[in-house]
Parts: structure tokens; sequence; C-alpha cells
């Protein structure tokens, strides 16, 4: 639930402060009445506030609570597509089935050994164990010509969408650069792998990605402090 409501809050466009139950339901993929016994519990514990007419809205408690559970999730997804050989659309549904059961002890220990994975493996960041908050990721429909980023695909993502995306190269973690962008939400031209892919507005908008910048590029990584020094002179 807390994931839940970090999401929809988070995810909106602009982001909004606070979640309606209805859209918790429908996130959940429950009743209205069971999403709104669940928010009444997790007020009990101060760790959402509801209001009638103005929705959900995470605590400051509840907000590093529901960091530490997408926290928990991407590592217990990253350990079964690592170790256990799960592919990666398989991953998100397994590790809700038992994550909820995992001592932080073990956490942390999986963490380890996986040597403290930077991603899950649908390409979206692990946080810290002491973050409030999650960077967020723009949809790639958001880039313009000359963009680069590397991609990320929601384990929610319907099967027929991951494979379509996967004719075209587009899976997690994979670098690609906007060749093209057509007017009046027309499509995006996209260069992966050397090739040109053409991606229609609404599949587009449902992959995110990190966006990389001047200084991620190899050519910065190459030039140190005191050569960016001399050529800026």
């Amino acid at each position: 639930m807390l994931k839940a409501i970090y999401r929809l809050t988070k995810g909106a466009r602009p982001p909004v402060p606070a979640a309606h139950t209805g859209a918790l339901a429908e996130s959940l993929g429950v009743s209205p009445g069971t999403a709104t016994a669940a928010v009444k519990k997790l007020a009990e514990r101060q760790l959402v506030e509801h209001q009638p007419y103005r929705g959900v809205e995470l605590t400051q408690t509840g907000r590093r609570a529901a960091v530490a559970a997408i926290r928990r999730h991407r590592i217990v997804e990253r350990f079964l597509a690592d170790m256990l050989g799960y592919a990666w659309n398989e991953a998100d549904r397994l590790a809700g089935s038992f994550e909820h059961e995992l001592p932080q002890e073990v956490e942390d220990r999986l963490f380890l050994a996986l040597d403290r994975p930077a991603s899950c493996p649908h390409g979206f960041p692990i946080p810290a164990a002491d973050w409030v908050d999650i960077p967020e990721m723009p949809p790639l429909y958001a880039l313009e010509p000359g963009d680069v980023a590397e991609v990320a695909v929601p384990g929610s993502t319907d099967a027929d969408v991951v494979a379509f995306l996967d004719t075209l190269g587009l899976r997690p973690g994979v670098r690609v650069e906007v060749r093209e962008k057509h007017p009046f939400d027309g499509p995006l031209v996209l260069q992966v792998a050397g090739q040109d892919r053409t991606v229609s507005e609404k599949v587009a908008s449902q992959i995110y990605v990190k966006k990389e910048t001047s200084k991620d590029s190899p050519a910065a990584e190459a030039v140190g402090p005191e050569e960016r020094k001399e050529q800026a002179v």
C-alpha cells in the first residue's frame, strides 16, 4: 500500500501530494472498501494522513517506509534475476510474493552478495538505505532529438508491449539516442544498437529513461579537471 501511494503521487504529472482511495484500489486491484480499511490502519501507525475529499498523503515517516519497501523489492528482483536466473519481466511478480517477510539482515546480506547493485532488472535505481525520495525518471517520449538515455521498463508493462519492445531491442539498460521526434504526438525515431527504430507516442510514454548529461558521456569522463580547466582558458 505504501509503495502504491508513493508511486501514484510521485508518478503524477506534475507530482501531487495525495492519492485518492479510488485510484489506490484500482492500482492494487482491490475494492474501494478494502483500500479504505488499509489506509485507516496506516493512518493509525502515523504513516499516512487521510483527509476527506483530499486523499491520502504520506507522512515523512511513511515516505521513508515507502522508499525502504521499494528498495527491498528491487533488491529481491535483482536476486531473482541474477542468482536464480528469472527473466527481468518475471522478477517483479515473484518478488511481491515474499518480500514482506524478508528480515532486514537478509536484505542487507543480499545487497552485499549482489555486489551493491545500482539498479533493478527493470532499469530503475535501487535507492540507498537513507534515501527519503527516489530520483524521478521521465518517460522516453519526454526526450528531444539529440538526447541520449538508458531505458527502464516497468514490471507492470503489458506482456504484448514487452514482446514488441524486445523485437526493437528496447530492453532495460539499453542505451538509446533520439534521432527524430515528429510533431503533434507523432512517433520517435531512435537509434538502438546502431539501428534506427520507430516508436509511437503511446509506447514511448510507457518506457522510462535515465537521461545522460554531458558529464556522463565517455568523452567527458576521458577529460580530467585540469584538462577541462585548460580548455576553458
